[in-house]
């Protein structure tokens, strides 16, 4: 009896021992993990003042920021500053710190199902989509990830990879990392610990006068600095090849005055709700981009460009030429809305005609005349050190939201009116005919409050059974 029992046990043992050989047979190679070098760095450490050149790639767009000194430039839009060098500092600490949880073999024909194709791999990405979709999925995800890949010296490699798939995205419940397809270093698909801010205006200063947007775009590492336009006295607008546009210009006498153009003829008057917006007209400007000129030019509407002269209290004059985005072909479906405004492209150049002299004020004591002086001449170094920052800005091509131009692209219908008669405007309210009159109700008559003497009002007891 014990010998059978025997021979059962081990007979089942054998039968387990082969299916679970059968079983590690069958099991494909990318899914069978390699521990040895679980808790390694990823990206062996270096300084921030070894790199020379970070690359960051998605299917849309790529960035390129390199070290121009001690500065970071962004170096395909025309080497312009970059808005927050702590960022660069945060990304490639996050970067460093990445951390090997598991080794995934996987081969060139599986990146597609864990999201890492490279974003050049157009055609892998596409037909990967239409695997999905004959295999019933509505709308596949992009299989390309983000490439990041950070050069040193030399051409030297310090970091390439490609981050997929992002895995424990609820902190408190697991390590938060990526799937990475790694070229440098450790090479491989792991899964690796760590976090990545994936759009910019996100490392450590909270300040709302940031640029955000995703890692990879241009636009989104860009300086906000730009000029601000203060004190404005006068403003100049004409059409050098647009011949139907009224040129114009309106000034006024003094800072908070309104403003006032030439030429009014005896039944016009300014329209201020046209030229209320020029009191405070770029004082906080700000663009979209920054382009090359060569795209520039091929890019905007030349047949509409605009010039622009503003000059200001203190001695500024401003230049803006600006043209509008060409408009894209409306589609053929006659329901499609029409397209949004268009953004604008230009150039802005500075210059400034500052006083030398302080203006003597009649009946100042030698006092009051020496603080004077302090005082004007504390104010012209602080102009000329606006000036040198400012003209900076005049080597570059920008491109503009259509808000931050559409209140200065105005025609002088928009800022002059015809005046309104007040014989007419009586007669026509006299006849019930004035659109611009409105109608007054009579007032709403209130009945008077009780006095203090109003004797109460009797309240019945409640009836039995009520209660």
């Amino acid at each position: 009896m014990k010998n059978t029992r025997l021979l059962f046990l081990i007979g089942v043992t054998a039968i387990s021992a082969i299916m679970a050989t059968v079983m590690l047979l069958n099991t494909p190679e990318r899914f069978s993990p390699d521990n040895e070098q679980i808790g390694e760095y990823l990206v062996k450490s270096f300084s921030e003042d070894a790199v020379e050149e970070i690359r960051i790639k998605d299917s849309d767009n790529e960035v390129i920021l390199k070290k121009k000194g001690i500065d970071w430039v962004v170096a395909n839009r025309q080497d312009y500053p970059i808005d927050n060098p702590n960022e660069v500092q945060q990304l490639l600490k996050s970067l460093v710190q990445f951390k090997i949880g598991l080794e995934v073999r996987a081969e060139a024909k599986h990146y597609g199902q864990i999201g890492l194709l490279a974003p050049e791999d157009k055609e892998q990405a596409e037909a990967y989509q239409e695997e999905r979709k004959k295999a019933g999925e509505d709308n596949p995800r992009d299989p390309r990830g983000l490439q990041i890949s950070v050069t040193g010296s030399g051409q030297n490699k310090l970091v390439d990879v490609i981050l997929g798939e992002e895995f424990g995205e609820v902190a408190s419940r697991a390590p938060r990392g990526f799937v990475v397809r790694s070229s440098a270093q450790h090479p491989g698909i792991w899964k690796a610990l760590g976090t990545l801010n994936r759009s910019t205006g996100e490392a450590e200063s909270k300040s709302t006068d940031k640029r955000r947007g995703q890692l990879s775009s241009p636009a989104s590492w860009l300086s906000y600095k730009f000029i601000e336009v203060e004190k404005i006295k006068s403003i100049s607008l004409s059409a050098p090849s647009d011949k139907e546009f009224k040129g114009w210009t309106a000034t006024r006498a003094d800072e908070n005055g309104d403003f006032s153009t030439g030429g009014l003829k005896e039944d016009e008057e300014m329209d201020t709700a046209g030229t209320g917006p020029f009191k405070s007209l770029f004082n906080k400007l700000r663009f979209e981009d920054v382009l090359d000129p060569e795209e520039a030019e091929q890019k905007k509407d030349s047949s509409k460009s605009r010039t622009a002269v503003i000059t200001t209290f203190d001695g500024f004059t401003y230049t803006f030429e600006f043209a509008p985005v060409k408009e894209e072909k409306a589609g053929d479906d006659d329901g499609a809305p029409p397209p949004p405004s268009s953004n604008y492209i230009g150039t802005v150049k500075v210059e400034a005609n500052l006083l030398k002299e302080r203006p003597k004020k009649e009946g100042e004591t030698p006092e009051d005349a020496e603080n004077a002086e302090k005082l004007f001449k504390a104010s012209q170094e602080n102009l000329e050190y606006k000036l040198e920052l400012e003209q900076v800005f005049s080597t570059r091509v920008y491109e503009f939201a259509n808000f931050a131009i559409s209140s200065l692209n105005k025609g002088r219908d928009e800022i002059v009116k015809k005046k309104e008669d007040p014989k007419e405007n009586a007669d026509a309210n006299a006849a019930g005919t004035n659109p611009s009159a409105t109608a007054v109700s009579p007032p709403v008559a209130i009945p008077p409050r009780p006095s203090a003497t109003t004797p109460p009002i009797p309240v019945p007891p409640p009836k039995e059974g009520n209660e």
